[in-house]
């Protein structure tokens, strides 16, 4: 099958199965969704949410509000986060840019998310596509890099050269929700070492299934 066409059935699939896919970390602002998915990298969203939930409704409702806090209680606050020291030192630069160079707003473009620290075009989509209606966006994270590659829709191994690549293949109003329906397959269905094969509503499409079929048994 031609590779758009094998795109396009995978992409009606996915909705079919998934229409309701929606982000796995727990935001009421563009805010929070930036702040938590920069403390998500290298870890479960479910830790993110169980320490930052309560910290944003009762201290952290603005770039001002951690800022005021500063980098040490900051630390602190996320330090059941993995690599805390760090992620915090990102925090407070984004936070204090937010405040200098866009009035204590995330900006919703692009160019002007991925000069923030620790905001990646990976982090930046994920803001795009769920607080900014933003379409034509593709979150290239680990469950769309393994599903992708297992049903033949992606090559490259390289985030940015996946990014492109599947953006040549999925229409752009529809990339955003494939984003998160695939990722959702990823968590459900397509898992890392045991993926459940015969379970799935795109074996019969998938040149991956004979051969982990056969790995699993």
């Amino acid at each position: 099958m031609d590779i758009k066409k094998q795109a396009l059935t995978i992409v009606k699939k996915l909705a079919g199965e998934y229409p309701d896919a929606k982000c796995h970390l727990d935001f009421n602002s563009p805010f929070e969704l930036l702040i938590s998915t920069v403390l998500a990298a290298q870890c479960t969203d479910i830790r993110v949410n169980m320490v930052m939930v309560p910290l944003y409704k009762s201290k952290y409702k603005s770039p001002e509000d951690i800022l005021k806090d500063g980098y040490e209680k900051f630390r602190d606050e996320i330090k059941s986060i993995n690599f805390f020291n760090n992620k915090a030192k990102a925090v407070l630069s984004i936070c204090q840019d937010l405040v200098e160079k866009y009035n204590g707003q995330v900006p919703g473009d692009m160019d002007e998310l991925i000069k923030l620290a620790g905001v990646g075009r990976k982090s930046a989509s994920v803001v795009l596509g769920n607080c900014f209606g933003k379409n034509d966006v593709i979150i290239v994270d680990t469950h769309l890099k393994r599903v992708g590659t297992r049903l033949g829709l992606i090559t490259e191994d390289d985030p940015t050269k996946i990014e492109m690549e599947l953006k040549n293949i999925i229409p752009d109003n529809e990339q955003f929700r494939f984003s998160m329906r695939i990722g959702e397959h990823g968590r459900q269905i397509c898992e890392a070492k045991k993926p459940k094969c015969n379970d799935c509503f795109l074996y019969k499409i998938c040149p991956s299934y004979e051969s982990l079929s056969l790995k699993i048994k």
